[in-house]
């Protein structure tokens, strides 16, 4: 009589659907993730507890130093000028949103002044950008 042996088949789990979709995900939260910009010029933010992210597709961010210099986009401006590129970015899109990152040593008095202009060229949102305080 002939005998046959019965060989045993471990089932073993199918790994690729599940890198498939490792790698999948891994792209989807790379490509949605929010990268910060680095303007280029150093002030360090005041804290504040109730600082809250903004997204805005139109924003400026205007940059003044502990010294009372104006930076857009890493070029210096004196208050004239910051009117005027307000004034020709609002003529160009509707909703512009402007976003004042000052040196929390930096004077006040500077940070009204652009915050005028801001209003002057018809601009209605204007935030002062603060760093979250870590309790």
């Amino acid at each position: 009589m002939i005998s046959f042996k019965r060989k045993i088949i471990k089932p073993s789990p199918n790994l690729t659907p599940l890198i498939d979709m490792v790698f999948l995900l891994l792209i989807f939260f790379l490509l949605t993730a929010n990268f910060l910009r680095n303007e280029g010029i150093s002030v360090n933010l005041p804290a504040a507890k109730s600082a809250t992210l903004q997204n805005e597709t139109s924003e400026i961010t205007v940059i003044i130093d502990p010294k009372g210099r104006i930076f857009i986009d890493q070029r210096q401006m004196d208050l004239a000028s910051v009117y005027h590129f307000f004034c020709e970015r609002v003529k160009r899109e509707q909703k512009v949103t402007v976003v004042i990152k000052a040196d929390k040593t930096t004077p006040v008095e500077w940070v009204i002044k652009v915050m005028d202009r801001a209003k002057l060229a018809g601009i209605r949102k204007v935030f002062i950008a603060t760093e979250r305080e870590i309790e």
